[in-house]
């Protein structure tokens, strides 16, 4: 580096020494050509010329390119020494990340951190945060959102600890449980494992283990498990929030929520809802408990049952060949309302079912368990 660098500083004084001799000599060419052939102006534009374009122009091209290219190679490195350190650098702060939760726990564990064996269950050792449950006593004005929001966690963790009989109408002064940490806790079921948890939530055995302060991994059916960083699925958000469909009639999913190929113009189209098949006069059931808006015949739809549920939703079944509630009817959530038929823009006896949030389609398979069954 020292000899490079006086190598710079060598070619840097022999550049401005050719420069100094090129400006003596200029001068004294023009010094004397201005005295005899030009006037006073003229002379002090030349002046110009010579004090700062000649000694620029006249220099030697191939010293100009040395000195550039060696002076953006010294830059070059000094760059690179700063932005790259060293590959065995190490920093103290560095933590492992098992999902989207807060570090801040004051009573830390330790963690074996990987499979790398070293000591038979891995090498590196990482503070992870202890499961702590903490008592809160719902105030005045207080939502589960509002909560979670306080305490930076997801609602998903609240509802799966304490037992809501309403999500959405909590008293004051009611005692809830709040986990110190984003994640969901879920009942065990027989035959299933830590190592089945794992797999399917990409989450570290060893991990499951030390956050539920568990001494083997054998489970007992019941029990609950926390898995950090983890929220509900669609339909099981749905369920916990009360605003889960039952699937409304036994039968063949045979056509989708979104786009897809219209049967009669065989042209691409998008259908509002998913169509269930089944024989005519099979029995259709009230996905949910509501009041009825509307029976009758629509275009397209033939014979149409309409009902309106809590939260701002509403279901549509169509095509029935009979309807079997009125106008202004409430229902329960498996009350029989109507049967499968083919009437309307139909090709033949089926269902066809849509869910309305606040004058918007939403798809009903994220709001029903029938994908699963």
């Amino acid at each position: 580096m020292s000899h490079l660098l006086k190598r710079i500083f060598l070619l840097n004084h022999n550049f401005i020494n050719k420069v100094i001799v090129f400006k003596i000599r200029m001068r004294l060419c023009f010094n004397i050509v201005l005295k005899r052939y030009f006037s006073t102006a003229s002379s002090a534009a030349l002046r110009f010329v010579l004090k700062y374009i000649a000694p620029i122009v006249l220099i030697e091209k191939a010293a100009l390119f040395r000195f550039i290219k060696i002076t953006a190679a010294c830059f070059s490195l000094i760059l690179f020494i700063t932005l790259f350190p060293c590959s065995y650098t190490f920093y103290n702060d560095v933590k492992p990340y098992f999902g989207d939760f807060n570090w801040s726990s004051l009573d830390p564990v330790r963690l074996s951190a990987g499979d790398f064996n070293e000591n038979g269950r891995g090498g590196l050792e990482h503070s992870v945060p202890k499961l702590r449950l903490i008592e809160y006593e719902i105030q005045k004005g207080d939502t589960l959102w509002s909560i979670s929001r306080a305490f930076d966690i997801d609602p998903d963790g609240i509802i799966s600890c304490n037992s809501f009989t309403n999500v959405h109408n909590i008293h004051e002064g009611e005692i809830i449980l709040i986990p110190n940490m984003k994640g969901i806790f879920i009942n065990v079921k027989e035959d299933d494992t830590i190592f089945l948890y794992s797999s399917e939530y990409k989450i570290p055995p060893d991990f499951i283990m030390e956050i539920n302060d568990l001494q083997s991994n054998s489970l007992v059916p019941g029990m609950k498990i926390f898995l950090p960083g983890v929220q509900f699925s669609n339909i099981e958000r749905a369920y916990a929030l009360g605003e889960a469909f039952e699937k409304p009639v036994a039968g063949r999913l045979t056509s989708r929520y979104g786009y897809r190929r219209d049967p009669f113009t065989g042209k691409r189209s998008f259908h509002t809802g998913v169509d269930i098949a089944n024989r005519a006069g099979k029995k259709i059931y009230a996905a949910s408990s509501g009041r009825v808006i509307y029976t009758g015949s629509r275009e397209g739809y033939g014979n149409t049952i309409i009902i309106e549920h809590r939260f701002g939703y509403r279901t549509y079944y169509a095509h029935l060949s009979e309807i079997k509630v009125l106008k202004g009817e409430n229902v329960q959530k498996g009350e029989v309302i109507g049967l499968i038929g083919s009437s309307g823009r139909s090709t033949g006896p089926h269902l066809h079912f849509e869910v309305w949030l606040k004058n918007r389609l939403i798809n009903p398979l994220t709001q029903t368990n029938m994908a699963a069954r």
